[in-house]
């Protein structure tokens, strides 16, 4: 008998990356526009802008809307450029459109290597498999965009679960959607806070994912890449 019933996933830098990484595709979209910040203070500026903008996830909630989710990325981008001296007038919009684009391009997001066996062995021995991220509205479309999205009974963005990895309300629609209980779920991410201290809060098992080897967290199973989830899962190792 399987020890667990489902098995749920991050999104970014757990089953993708970005090509050639997230801060170049955004730097192209700056550019597209005229604008050009180096790759140290646009990292520098989005930081600053996030948490004036977040309140701490592990509490906040909010409206599981498309507009609140566009409210929040407009509000993102009009303090990033401010904290980069580039602010004017009318340019959020257009950069936004600018960043779309660019992520939208073909390879921009891949799949890390091991990804799809895994995905495959876990569908094939009848877990129910799932995503839970903190992302914006458009996650489905993203699975999508990569390829992925035929594994999947559910994909779960924080922006229609109306709060964020850690809010234990995120993994609890999760759980209640897949129809299984605490116990009988497992969730992998390379976020420490988010996704283990998140999953554990809620009665799940978790898994960090730590693909650098930068260790620091020894209360929890750390694994290098997803093909150890399959002995974990499969063979029954512990979490």
């Amino acid at each position: 008998m399987n020890r667990y019933k489902a098995v749920t996933f991050d999104m970014g830098y757990t089953l993708i990356h970005f090509c050639p990484s997230e801060e170049e595709l955004s730097l192209r979209a700056f550019r597209s526009l005229g604008l050009d910040p180096s790759p140290a203070a646009l990292r520098n500026a989005r930081d600053l802008a996030w948490q004036e903008y977040a309140e701490d996830p592990a509490h906040a909630t909010y409206e599981p809307s498309l507009a609140q989710d566009e409210q929040r990325e407009d509000e993102v981008t009009l303090l990033t450029l401010k904290h980069l001296g580039l602010y004017e007038p009318g340019l959020v919009r257009p950069l936004r459109a600018a960043l779309r684009a660019v992520f939208d391009m073909e390879g921009a997001l891949c799949p890390y290597p091991e990804v799809v066996r895994v995905l495959e062995t876990l569908r094939a021995e009848g877990y129910r498999l799932g995503v839970i991220s903190n992302w914006s509205w458009n996650l489905e479309e993203r699975v999508r965009q990569v390829g992925l999205d035929r594994y999947f009974d559910l994909v779960l963005a924080s922006a229609c679960a109306g709060c964020q990895k850690p809010h234990p309300r995120i993994f609890q629609q999760a759980l209640a959607a897949l129809g299984c209980l605490p116990h009988e779920a497992i969730h992998i991410g390379d976020s420490y806070r988010a996704d283990v201290i998140g999953a554990r809060g809620v009665g799940m098992e978790a898994l960090w994912l730590d693909r650098e080897g930068r260790g620091g967290h020894d209360d929890c199973r750390a694994i290098r890449d997803l093909n150890e989830v399959l002995s974990i899962v499969l063979i029954g190792g512990d979490a």
